[in-house]
């Protein structure tokens, strides 16, 4: 416990658990966006998905990328390799055979009244190959495409640190410079390539403690920019039309400023630990993992209800954590009687 960074450890838990608020608000989203469950454009809850959106993934391959730095030293790169496929690739496997099956059988009742059973549309799911979203009852990896990509980024991260040899002031300049510039460049439908430079900036630049104490001095100039860019982008994208541009803009500097803003916030008042945050530091892949097929679920049984949509988001939002948080703590005691191994 002594090698871990605390603040890195708390910003992580606290950005994945945004998700069960995040995830519970795309089912009201504006821009036609079917999801696994949809109810009505709500443009308040829309507005969550905006503003967190620009920052919230590429936060967590930065903070993949620091926590990396330290498994690379203690590990080295074959042991850390290893330990990224084992660790990333088994729950990869098994949700995509028992969670994401869900999600994709609730968009397909849903959106295009499938009236068979779940075990019938399981067939379904593994034959149905289309724009591999879900949205349609076919195959997706949904949520768990970030486990995907980080094993993706993991391998390839080790070889470019093996080769690049330049300093940490070049490095810093030329990946910021390459990860703004793609942060509309997409491959599958994810910007791959800003996900791999955040994640190489983690563990270059921001694992460097020093770099980081000096960052955090200018903390609330990051925090007030990356609070206006961040409303602005959410009030040009959900209540105002005809301003593309500037919206963009927005959009683009909401990423760029929220990254030193939140680390930063997380570097001056997340440094401790206690036996709360250790466990959630613990549990928060699991957390990842598990959420999204707790609030489809609960969305889906107050559909199946006919709740009101408003009331329904508030009690998913409600039951969600509790629930999620639930399943990962006998998740955890599983894994400390080893019942089944995994690498930790």
């Amino acid at each position: 416990m002594k090698n871990r960074v605390n603040y890195i450890d708390n910003l992580r838990w606290i950005t994945v658990s945004l998700l069960v608020l995040y995830h519970t608000a795309m089912a009201y989203n504006t821009w036609g966006e079917a999801n696994y469950i949809f109810f009505e454009e709500v443009k308040p809850i829309a507005s969550v998905v905006t503003f967190i959106s620009p920052w919230f993934m590429p936060l967590m391959f930065l903070l993949a990328g620091v926590a990396s730095s330290y498994s690379l030293r203690k590990r080295g790169y074959g042991a850390f390799l290893r330990e990224r496929l084992v660790r990333l690739g088994i729950p990869l496997l098994l949700g995509i055979l028992v969670l994401t099956p869900i999600l994709s059988y609730v968009a397909d009742v849903t959106h295009n009244g499938y009236t068979g059973g779940f075990l019938n549309h399981y067939g379904i799911f593994f034959t149905r190959f289309t724009d591999l979203t879900g949205y349609d009852g076919g195959f997706t990896v949904a949520h768990l495409w970030f486990l995907a990509v980080l094993i993706l980024i993991s391998v390839l991260s080790v070889g470019i640190l093996r080769l690049v040899r330049l300093s940490k002031v070049i490095l810093g300049i030329l990946l910021s410079v390459l990860a703004i510039s793609t942060f509309d460049v997409r491959f599958g439908g994810k910007p791959l390539i800003l996900y791999l430079c955040v994640y190489l900036l983690g563990y270059y630049i921001f694992s460097d403690r020093e770099f980081v104490d000096r960052l955090s001095r200018f903390k609330w100039i990051f925090v007030l920019a990356f609070l206006a860019f961040s409303i602005t982008n959410v009030t040009l994208f959900i209540y105002v039309q005809g301003y593309e541009t500037l919206n963009t803009i927005c959009n683009y500097a909401a990423f760029a400023t929220a990254i030193p803003a939140l680390v930063s916030l997380g570097h001056d008042h997340l440094d401790f630990r206690n036996r709360f945050t250790a466990f959630n530091a613990k549990i928060s892949y699991t957390f990842y993992i598990l959420h999204f097929p707790v609030v489809v679920l609960c969305q889906y049984a107050f559909w199946v209800m006919g709740m009101d949509h408003i009331l329904g988001f508030l009690l998913t939002v409600v039951i969600s954590y509790p629930l999620t948080f639930g399943l990962c703590y006998v998740v955890d005691v599983v894994k400390r009687r080893k019942w089944f191994e995994t690498a930790e």
